[in-house]
């Protein structure tokens, strides 16, 4: 009896975790800079399509110095996952009225990404900069959503802690993402990400979803 308890807890151990299902539907997230306070909202839509999961985020953002304006970025991005691997992707991002358009698609053993840092073909497992799904951040390459250019990165699952959202408390597992790709992100148990902190000129901005 014993020895059948030890064989079935080796079982267990050395079974592959299952993949982490996200929840289907819309996320709002708050975005605040460590000296203009709050700045903006990003938003996020997630869908299952068949074999397929669809993510898109839209984001607004302004920065206002002395009430003048000094900066805004409008962001529409859309990427389609099948299994692990990005499939599709169409991104753009304004910055004060600039556009940066970025696509991406799988073709055979490479992720073909083309934007302003030129055509670039890519490892299949390469993901995009901005966070969206929890099986999305776990390699060592990305590309930029604004221009599309290779980001190599050390990705370090750092731990558990709990975040507070509204009236509501959320384990999330942090992510420290360092090297080209520089952020921290934290997902909750169904692998959706509900926070997201990055350095821009020496201040941190922060992404926390409010439901």
């Amino acid at each position: 009896m014993r020895r059948a308890i030890c064989l079935l807890g080796l079982l267990l151990w050395s079974a592959p975790a299952a993949a982490l299902e996200p929840v289907a539907g819309s996320y709002r997230y708050r975005i605040h800079h460590q000296l203009f306070g709050d700045i903006g909202e990003h938003r996020m839509t997630l869908r299952r399509e068949g074999d397929a999961i669809v993510v898109e985020h839209q984001a607004e953002l302004a920065v206002e110095i002395f009430g003048l304006m000094a900066f805004q970025r409008r962001t529409r991005l859309r990427e389609v996952w099948r299994d692990d691997r990005l499939v599709a992707f169409e991104g753009l991002v304004e910055d004060n009225g600039e556009r940066f358009p970025v696509s991406a698609r799988a073709q055979g053993d490479r992720l073909i990404v083309e934007g302003s840092a030129g055509r670039i073909e890519a490892p299949p497992d390469t993901a995009p900069s901005e966070p969206s799904l929890e099986r999305a951040i776990q390699r060592t390459r990305f590309f930029d959503s604004r221009t599309g250019a290779l980001l190599r990165a050390k990705v370090v699952r750092a731990g558990r802690e709990p975040l507070e959202l509204g009236q509501d408390v959320v384990e999330a597992t942090r992510y420290e993402i360092t090297g080209e790709l520089e952020q921290q992100v934290w997902f909750d148990a169904s692998g959706v990400w509900v926070q997201w902190r990055l350095m821009r000129q020496g201040a941190a901005i922060t992404l926390r979803r409010e439901r």
